[in-house]
Order: structure tokens, then sequence, then C-alpha cells
């Protein structure tokens, strides 16, 4: 299968990124265009190079106001597709489902839009049920969404979880890891991974906010915050003014390319989504939370099928810093035993070989679906003309 994976964003570090590199390596048996916008980190786009044969990559102007790029850009796409034969398009997002929507004007090439988060910014909801006619979503709740307030149709809508690579989150121990990061053997860490977006960076300034209530019940306690984006310089601000107040005991620090060895240092990681599943593989305990409203808590062997369910992002609690706390605290006393038997749970449902078996089967049927329309199309044209003769 010839497959343009069109990714709206600069290539950089997060979620999405590690989604897609996930499925480009599970997709290794297919020959894959990613197309990714200007101002992508170079030497991650090179490392992609080395790593997967199979890909080519292409540099495309998907944001921003300069509508002549945007269209000199359409028609370069336009032009790879035909070169390459491409079958289907892989839309990460909604502004490469737009584009996918006008490439498939251009192309009659049909394509999937997969949903990563709920699209705040979206405007004139209602119309992109009828513009995108097959999403994939990461999250039921995605779904609810989707049907609610996006006027979507149950049919419309397959739910894929994330795929992680078990080979590269693994246990490590805990005081190896800490020796090759440089960070003390006797604090308690509590680790926050995430995008400090408005809606994800939130998170980080609850967490900031609990550890006065975490310090009443735990004693050496060190929280460490990895995460890039607008509200760094905000909460860097809150950082220092806490660490002023009480102990240098808040650090933030940019992403990094060694996560794995930072989730087998910590002994609690807050966080969702991937963060979430990467640290329960490397049989670390989680609080999930997404963002600064509502959240779901401990994870549990009791309640990690939930869990999986929702990508991690439930409403079951208040995120105000005493609710986090109680579960960071809670989450201290996860023994090792349920945190192996978690790990071993989801290494059964979130493989790389399981989500990517699943959009070869949506890719599959949205193709055949798309040439029988085309058929049926034809068929009725045929008639048309000859009665119209």
């Amino acid at each position: 299968m010839n497959i343009l994976i069109l990714f709206s964003q600069p290539w950089r570090v997060g979620g999405a990124e590690t989604h897609v590199e996930a499925l480009i390596k599970g997709l290794s048996d297919h020959n894959i265009i990613l197309a990714v916008n200007r101002g992508s980190n170079t030497e991650k786009l090179q490392r992609l190079r080395q790593e997967f044969a199979n890909v080519e990559i292409v540099e495309v102007q998907a944001r921003g106001i300069n509508v002549f790029q945007w269209i000199m850009d359409l028609y370069k796409l336009a032009g790879v597709i035909k070169k390459n034969k491409i079958e289907i398009i892989s839309a990460q997002q909604r502004t490469a489902g737009i584009w996918a929507y006008l490439l498939n004007k251009f192309t009659d090439v049909p394509f999937v839009v997969t949903m990563h988060d709920p699209w705040h910014r979206a405007f004139i909801k209602k119309g992109y049920a009828k513009m995108f006619s097959q999403m994939i979503v990461v999250s039921r709740n995605l779904t609810d969404i989707l049907v609610n307030k996006f006027g979507f149709k149950s049919s419309q809508i397959s739910f894929i979880n994330n795929g992680i690579d078990f080979a590269k989150f693994v246990p490590q121990d805990k005081k190896e890891a800490r020796n090759r990061l440089g960070i003390s053997q006797n604090s308690k860490i509590i680790l926050h991974v995430s995008r400090l977006s408005s809606i994800k960076g939130a998170v980080s300034l609850i967490l900031v906010d609990s550890m006065e209530h975490v310090l009443q019940q735990e004693k050496d306690v060190k929280l460490i915050i990895i995460g890039e984006g607008p509200l760094r310089e905000e909460l860097n601000e809150k950082s220092r003014t806490w660490n002023e107040n009480y102990k240098n005991l808040i650090e933030i620090k940019d992403f990094t390319d060694d996560i794995s060895y930072w989730y087998s240092a910590a002994d609690v990681i807050v966080g969702e989504g991937r963060v979430a599943i990467e640290a329960i593989a490397c049989e670390r305990p989680v609080v999930a939370i997404r963002n600064g409203e509502q959240f779901f808590g401990a994870v549990t062997i009791e309640n990690i099928a939930d869990a999986l369910e929702v990508n991690f992002d439930g409403k079951q609690l208040s995120a105000t810093p005493e609710a986090l706390a109680i579960e960071i605290v809670k989450t201290f006393k996860i023994a090792l035993e349920q945190r192996i038997e978690i790990a071993k749970y989801i290494s059964t449902k979130l493989s790389i070989k399981e989500m990517s078996g699943k959009y070869d089967n949506v890719f599959k049927d949205v193709i055949a679906s798309h040439l029988t329309t085309n058929i049926v199309e034809g068929t009725s044209n045929q008639e048309s003309s000859k009665n119209s003769n």
C-alpha cells in the first residue's frame, strides 16, 4: 500500500509525533510519504530518515498566513500523490484533515483523519462531519465529542488505542537511572511530562500548587516537570516563587530523548496519553490527568481497562491541588506487584502491531468503499448518458 501521512505541524516533540512514528514503524511493509510542516526539528527528521528506509519526507507550509504558499504546496502534494500512486491519505489532526479534503478534490484519493485532542479551537463544528467521512480517535471521550459536538455518526468513527514500542520502554533499575541522570537517591520524585499548551500546561500549574499538600504527608519529595510550550514562562515564574518560599524542590527541564530513564528514575509519574502508557510500561505508578478541570486519578489494576478507554483522560475527579495531592500520595503506595500486573495488561492491548493492524484495516475498508462508490457513480453516469441520448 502507498500511504501519505499528512502532519500539519512542525515535527518536534509531542504525543502526536510519537503516535505517527509508532504508526510508521508498524506499517514498515508499506511505502510511506510523510509530509510535515516547515520549521520542523531537522535532527529529528534526519533520525526518521535513517531509521525508516520505507519513508520519504517532504516539508510543506500548512500553517501561517501565506495563502500563496498554501496553494503552491497543495499542488506540490498533489504531484507527490500522483507520482507515488498514493492510495490513502492518513491526516493527523484537524488542519491536516482540511488539506486531505482539498487534496481529495484534486486527486480523488480517499483519506482518514485521526483526532488526538478535542479540537477546542475548531469553528463551524458541524461542518466537519460533511468534510471528513472517516475518523480515527485515540479515546472514547473523543468519540463522544465528535458525535455530540461535531455531528458525526458513530459509523464514521473508529477507536484505535495508542501503540508504543515496548522494546524501548522497559523497567530499569531506579538507582542506575538516577545515577545516569545525576539525580539524588534520597528524594521521592514526582515526574510530569507534557507539552505546555493552554490545556495541558494548566496541569503543571496545578501540580506546583499541589506540592504544599503533598509535603504535608510525604517528606523529601521533589517535583520535576519536563515540557516546552506557551505556558513555559508562566510555569518558570510560578516555580521560582514557590522555591523561594519553600525549598528548591521544583525543577523545570526541556524535552529530552532520554525520557525512558526519567520514567525509571521517578517514584510517581503524573500525565496522560502516551506519557501514561510509556511510564506504565516501565512499571512506574501513574496519576492520570490531562487538563485543569477534571481528571482520572491514580491508575490501578482495578481501573486500568477504563483508563485505556479514555486514553487516561477521565472525569472522575475535580482538578484541584488538594485532590491531585491525594491521588499522588495514594499512588506512592501502589506496590510493585500491582505495577507489574498493570504493565502486563497494557502490553497485550497497546503494542505497535496492534495499533498499526487496526489502522491497516481502516485504510483497506476506506479504499474499498471509495472504489465501490466510484464504480456505482460511474455506472449511474453511463446510464444517465444513455438515457439523455
